[in-house]
């Protein structure tokens, strides 16, 4: 077969194939009514296939109408789309872009028409440059429809048919631009393309039986708009190539420098869209801000956090917390931040990779910006300029009102219950907090917060557990040391048949005495449900009588005392306790290190040169029971047991440390009296 019989019989087969289209839409468009819409489009590519077929029927083909046919077909499928987004929203709710495009559609159309009808000098390069704004157009509008009317399959078939169809325009054009002329078998390769969509059409007419009764809603994919829009970036650079190439044919060195300079600026920005964080991020707040009804995919970014916060391990916690502050600023498009918790009297922070210090790193519960958290789950704006969102500020401390760094800080609570909160510093791409990312916060937070409630109640469950393994061991110990102290007695009994050698009784007598006091000392340590023999007690002397106990040891402790107040408690657990502090101190020191021990009016301070703690080891392992960093002969409950019984008369135990520098235990008696 010639070239001639090919091409007869592509456009025949594109002509048959749109007509047989056009016949199975105009049945159905009897029911579904956005079909007739559609016969628009359809009706233009019939008539173009028309043309071209009789246009290699004839001994001579008379270019303008061919060029018509081609105009009518780009024109009505225009038209076609518009109407398809026109149902989804009125014109003055487009958005700017979107206007732009229709004014500049409806320009090119009448200037397209006018060089048809009356062709000028440059009228060649000028149609092409028209058919390609017109190519350019149809798969912007065809984009639009496809991501905001998703309610029937075949409008997706549809679009993309239109993208295939439209995509190759944009070559063939730019062919025309570099080369001057369209060779034959690319016309051959349209009509096939042609003849392909509208059996794929046809089929799916049959195919999707849906009606599309219901209201069409704005459905966006963020990833999908990134990269389509990436990918008619793409398309629009091949176009400037082609220009730059027809340019540089036409114009010399000059021509080929300039655009060499501006090809290597394009590569440059490709490059940077590729390996720069802040300058895609820049381009994601434009896209949202000029092609979203939404800033966000609350869908998308619900199920990332979902996805996220089920991969966690609980087991490291402050691992736990990092990765817990890396999903709510990776959705809200923020770098840093840090996580404070709440402890029951303050709320501290637990973990932050700020990229400035925070002044402070404990606050008070009862502080106002903390109870308004509570109270109306409110976020606050530091920096913001809407009245709205800045009407709490004032409740702010000082140091969160003169930091612009931060962003927000949103509440972290569940079950009406104030776990802590979240500091955002403010993102790579400054923008001000809107509507839309305090939705995000809440609704993340809240999620948040239910995880981190359960990782707290599975800390409890394990700390639980860990101590009934200690009331079991008790139970074990104080059956044993029972039978010693049963046993003991006995012999003290029987000791009485020698009282004939005076020397052995008083010997024996004291040392079952001895061992009878310190068996029931041990059963009293490791039963907490002993009962306790309050009295008033001088601090002076308690201190004084546990340095003398200490005495023993290396570093030595000194002793000094600004002034004597009393409290009522237990002498042996308060002594207990105390001795358990300064002990801690002596084996935290080296030898020739320093432990100091004042007794103030209602306070004790104990405070030695030693390691030193870091921050989150006093938080979770310093009380925690079974934590010890005395492998050999420690069991992990005295700082338990200690804090436990301070607590148990009222009075605070507060830990200052720094690693290599020492430590600080202040034990601050509420009910002292002097």
């Amino acid at each position: 077969m010639d070239y001639l019989t090919v091409s007869q019989s592509a456009f025949l087969s594109a002509c048959l194939a749109t007509l047989i289209l056009c016949s199975i839409t105009l049945y159905q468009a009897i029911k579904d009514f956005w079909k007739g819409i559609l016969l628009i489009g359809l009706f233009g590519q019939l008539i173009w296939a028309a043309a071209l077929f009789f246009s290699y029927l004839s001994e001579s083909v008379n270019p303008t109408q061919l060029l018509i046919a081609e105009y009518l077909r780009y024109t009505l499928w225009v038209i076609t789309l518009g109407i398809f987004i026109r149902k989804r929203a009125v014109l003055r709710l487009w958005p700017t872009p979107l206007k732009v495009l229709a004014v500049s559609v409806i320009v090119v159309n009448i200037l397209t028409a006018l060089q048809i009808l009356f062709p000028g000098t440059h009228a060649n390069t000028l149609l092409t440059l028209c058919f390609l704004f017109l190519a350019i157009s149809g798969l912007v509008l065809t984009e639009q429809v496809i991501r905001n009317l998703n309610t029937h399959r075949y409008l997706k078939l549809l679009g993309l048919c239109l993208t295939m169809v439209f995509t190759f325009d944009l070559f063939v054009y730019g062919n025309q631009l570099v080369n001057g002329s369209i060779p034959a078998f690319v016309w051959q390769a349209r009509a096939a393309l042609a003849l392909v969509a509208s059996i794929a059409l046809s089929i799916g007419s049959l195919i999707f039986k849906q009606h599309t009764s219901n209201r069409a809603i704005f459905t966006v994919s963020r990833p999908a708009a990134f990269f389509s829009s990436a990918a008619l970036t793409s398309v629009v650079l091949v176009i400037l190539a082609s220009l730059g190439s027809f340019y540089i044919q036409q114009q010399g060195f000059l021509a080929s420098y300039i655009f060499t300079v501006f090809l290597v600026m394009g590569v440059a920005i490709i490059f940077a869209l590729l390996i720069s964080k802040q300058f895609r991020q820049q381009f994601d707040v434009f896209v949202s801000k000029n092609f979203f009804s939404l800033k966000y995919d609350y869908r998308l970014e619900w199920l990332s956090a979902i996805r996220k916060l089920s991969s966690l391990n609980s087991g490291d916690s402050e691992e736990y917390y990092s990765k817990l502050l890396r999903i709510l600023c990776s959705a809200l498009k923020a770098k840093r931040g840090a996580i404070w918790i709440n402890n029951g009297q303050t709320v501290a922070l637990k973990t932050s990779n700020l990229s400035f210090n925070l002044p402070v790193s404990e606050v008070a519960v009862d502080e106002p910006f903390v109870k308004a958290m509570l109270k109306d789950n409110w976020i606050f704006v530091p920096q913001s300029r809407t009245p709205s969102m800045a009407e709490n500020n004032a409740l702010l401390p000082d140091w969160a009102l003169e930091s612009e760094q931060i962003w927000a800080i949103t509440p972290l609570i569940v079950q009406m219950k104030l776990i802590g909160f979240i500091i955002i510093e403010r993102p790579l791409v400054n923008v001000d907090v809107t509507y839309e990312d305090r939705d995000l916060m809440t609704n993340l937070s809240t999620q948040l917060s239910s995880h981190i409630l359960l990782h707290q109640q599975e800390s409890q469950i394990l700390e639980a557990k860990q101590l009934e393994t200690y009331d079991r061991l008790s139970s074990f110990i104080m059956h044993d040391v029972n039978n010693v102290i049963a046993q003991l007695a006995l012999i003290g009994k029987n000791a009485e048949k020698h009282r004939d050698n005076p020397a052995f009784i008083s010997d024996m007598i004291k040392t079952v005495d001895n061992s009878v006091i310190r068996m029931r000392n041990l059963i009293q340590k490791f039963n907490p449900t002993s009962l306790l023999n309050n009295e008033s007690l001088s601090l002076n002397e308690i201190m004084t009588e546990v340095v003398e106990s200490c005495s023993d040891k290396k570093p030595i402790p000194t002793l000094t005392i600004e002034a004597d107040c009393t409290v009522n408690a237990d002498k042996q657990k308060l002594t207990l306790s105390l001795k358990n502090l300064v002990r801690n101190a002596q084996e935290a020191s080296q030898e020739d290190q320093p432990v100091n021990v004042v007794v103030s009016q209602n306070k004790i301070t104990i405070t030695d040169s030693g390691e030193g703690m870091t921050p989150q080891f006093i938080q979770d392992v310093l009380f925690k029971p079974f934590q010890t960093t005395k492998s050999e002969n420690g069991m992990g409950i005295g700082a338990h047991l200690t804090k436990s019984y301070l607590e148990h008369i009222n009075a605070t135990l507060d830990v200052q440390s720094e690693l290599n520098k020492g430590s600080c235990f202040t034990v601050t008696f509420a009910g002292a009296k002097p």
